[in-house]
Formats: C-alpha cells, sequence, structure tokens
C-alpha cells in the first residue's frame, strides 16, 4: 500500500510540473494557427486542362466535390509558389483563362468555396506546357463558322478556310465549355462538314485544326458556340423517352418501377469498385411480356458525373474502360427471347447534374445490330431523340 501511495506522488508531482510547464512556455511565433483548421466541404475533382486555344487562352474543368457554386482558380508560370499567382472566381465548373502565352507554360489549381472565410483544399497543379516550337508547315485554318442547319436543327453545317495545302482536318465540338480533348471528333477532306445528330436543346462548342501529316497539327481554332435551337421544349421530358428503329417510345420508367423506385440508381462495380449511375427506362414496366418489351440501360462511372458530351460504349461489363455504356432489350412476336442485340458506339450528354435537386437530365443516341438465334445478323438500327430526367437516389451524392 505505502509503494502504491509512493508512486501515485510521484505521478501527481510530475502531471503538475508538466502542466505548468505547458502554461508557461511561450507559443512558437513561425506556427501559424490556420493550419491546424479542416476543410469544411469536398474538394474539386477531375480538375483538367485544355491545351492552348487560339494560342493565347486555356479551358479548365473539374467536378463539384459537392454543392458548392463558386471556386478560386489560381495560376501562374509553371511551379510558382502558391499565394504568388493570379486568382479569379469561377461560378460554374469550367473556365476559360485568357491573356496568355502560347509560348509560357502554366501551372492550375482549383478549390470550392465553401463559405465566406472558408473553402476546401486545393487540387492541382495541373501544368500546360508552352508551345516550344511552331510547325510553320502547318498553318492555322481560318474563317471558322458554324450554323444549325435551317431544315434539321439537329444538324451543324461547320466551314473554315485552309491555312495553306493541307487536305484533311478535325472537328471536335461538345456541350459548351467542354475542355478540348474530351469533345466528339470528327473528321473531313474538305473545308466544311455536316454535323449530324446533336441535340435542339443544347448549345454546343465547335473547334477544328489541320492535319498536315500523321504527326503534324495546327493549333485547334475555335471555339465557335452554336446556340440551342429549342430553349424552352413545348413537353417537357418524363422519365425517359426514345425513338427506337423509328418507333417513338415516351415516359419510360424503370423495371417493376412501384418495388425499385423511379430514381436513378448507384451500383458499385464488381471488377475495380467503381460508382456507377444507373438509369434505366421501359416501355411496359409493369408488364414485360415476351412479345412487347424494349428496355434501355445507360451506366456511368462516377468521374463523368457532370455536365459534358461524352462517348456512349456498348454495354460490356468485362471490359472496365467502357465507362458510359449502353445496353438495349428488345422482345416482340418478330424478335423472340434468343435474339440479342449489339450496341456500338453513339453519344451521351448530361446537360444537367444537380446536387441541390439531386437530378440528372440529357440526351442519347446509338445504333444497334440485331442477332437472331440463327446467328443472322440485320442491322443496324438506331436508338434516336433520347432524353431522360430523373431524380438520383441519395447515395449518388454522398462522398
Amino acid at each position: 500500500m505505502n509503494k502504491i501511495k509512493f508512486f501515485t506522488g510521484l505521478f501527481l508531482i510530475f502531471t503538475a510540473i508538466t502542466f505548468n510547464s505547458c502554461e508557461t512556455e511561450p507559443i512558437d511565433s513561425a506556427i501559424d494557427l490556420d493550419d491546424f483548421n479542416q476543410p469544411t466541404c469536398n474538394a474539386p475533382s477531375a480538375f483538367q486542362a485544355s491545351s492552348f486555344i487560339n494560342n493565347n487562352s486555356i479551358s479548365l474543368s473539374w467536378v463539384a466535390g459537392g454543392d458548392e457554386t463558386t471556386w478560386t482558380i489560381e495560376y501562374g508560370a509553371q511551379g510558382f509558389v502558391q499565394g504568388t499567382g493570379t486568382s479569379v472566381i469561377a461560378t460554374t465548373t469550367t473556365y476559360v483563362v485568357t491573356g496568355l502565352n502560347f509560348s509560357n507554360s502554366y501551372s492550375f489549381y482549383v478549390k470550392a468555396n465553401c463559405s465566406a472565410d472558408s473553402g476546401s483544399q486545393w487540387v492541382g497543379p495541373v501544368n500546360v506546357q508552352g508551345v516550344v516550337v511552331v510547325n510553320p508547315n502547318c498553318p492555322n485554318p481560318s474563317n471558322l463558322t458554324a450554323t444549325r442547319d435551317t431544315t434539321t436543327n439537329t444538324n451543324v453545317n461547320v466551314t473554315w478556310t485552309a491555312g495553306a495545302t493541307e487536305t484533311s482536318w478535325e472537328i471536335q465540338y461538345g456541350m459548351t465549355g467542354f475542355v478540348v480533348g474530351t469533345g466528339t471528333p470528327v473528321t473531313s477532306t474538305t473545308t466544311s462538314k455536316l454535323v449530324s445528330g446533336v441535340s435542339a436543346t443544347v448549345a454546343y462548342d465547335f473547334y477544328v485544326r489541320a492535319t498536315c501529316s500523321a504527326t503534324q497539327n495546327s493549333s485547334w481554332i475555335g471555339p465557335i458556340t452554336v446556340s440551342a435551337a429549342i430553349t424552352n421544349p413545348t413537353t417537357p421530358v418524363a422519365y425517359m423517352n426514345a425513338t427506337v428503329n423509328g418507333q417513338p417510345f415516351t415516359g419510360m420508367k424503370p423495371y417493376y418501377y412501384p418495388f425499385t423506385g423511379l430514381k436513378a440508381k448507384q451500383e458499385i462495380s464488381s471488377l475495380n469498385e467503381d460508382r456507377i449511375l444507373v438509369i434505366q427506362g421501359d416501355t411496359d414496366p409493369l408488364n414485360p411480356t415476351p412479345n412487347n418489351f424494349v428496355q434501355i440501360n445507360i451506366k456511368i462511372n462516377k468521374q463523368y458525373w457532370a455536365p459534358g458530351t461524352y462517348q456512349v460504349n456498348p454495354d460490356n461489363p468485362t471490359d472496365p474502360e467502357k465507362i458510359i455504356s449502353a445496353d438495349i432489350i428488345i422482345v416482340n412476336a418478330t424478335n423472340p427471347w434468343d435474339t440479342y442485340e449489339d450496341e456500338l458506339q453513339g453519344t451521351f450528354t448530361i446537360t444537367e447534374f444537380n446536387p441541390a435537386t439531386k437530378r440528372i437530365k440529357g440526351t442519347f443516341s446509338f445504333p444497334y445490330m440485331l442477332n437472331d438465334a440463327n446467328d443472322v445478323v440485320t442491322g443496324p438500327f438506331q436508338v434516336t431523340n433520347g432524353s431522360f430526367d430523373f431524380e438520383c437516389e441519395d447515395a449518388i451524392f454522398l462522398p
């Protein structure tokens, strides 16, 4: 018992000395207490930068970390010390930085503004290298124009003037504000191109560059913006609409929706644990009989949960690179259950992904082939005028 009291006394004396020492020790003036503040919102993700546009601008884009509505961008010469660069405020998840010199290299950072006096962690740097060598043998095109066709508002006529004697060009387009390199590419061997199958309700940016050889291209020229032809559709999109091989379907709901719900769902990839958003529409969701059934499934990897135009791929769960996939199931009197469909590459546009309203809206189109039990392949057939407007389940918006 005496030993216990002795050691207890030593402990109390040591504790008193330690606490007293802490109380009288001066605080190191070099320690910034703000360094211990924790961010109050999630940092943006998928931060990327385009190459130089018109030799003086760079387009930035990212995915919001939550429901923030403004972001701070800081940029400067590559390798600059943060706090010494140029800061700008963005109110959308895309921003075009102008007034740059294409011969210089730049670094870019972005953070979310959580409130008036707090922000997320910085994301970056993303570096863009300056153009060191300018190829005089592949000058830029000029006089780029892009206008919707007066007869068919889902077609756009693109024209330009050749910079020299080149005979091949690449056009790239996407939803207004997209980053060059993520858009839809098409090629042309003349100084004009009819781009078909765009949405009438979406505004697009168009760029063009010359292809002088297998290893030599001019700079991208653009963007030329084509406004939406229909800004206020008379018939709002309800769930999923699509025209399948010429037959229109409207108000398609998820399979067995009274039991599964009407919301877009989240699933986890069995291969790589990616988070996948699933949008499903069914022509007869409560009575899928063998003679009356069309179902469309769209699957989107989390890195593409943001407005933009993307490539839609065939449904192939064994290939993790198929990050946006489309799958169509068609059953009718002339198409028994042992017939299957082979989807081909198409386009997919997200016009709204809103954490505040928890809605996702957009358009899609893709071709497909039919292969019957006797391995007779017919097609291609088309899924056109695809559109969707779904509320998302809460899990999709969790970190």
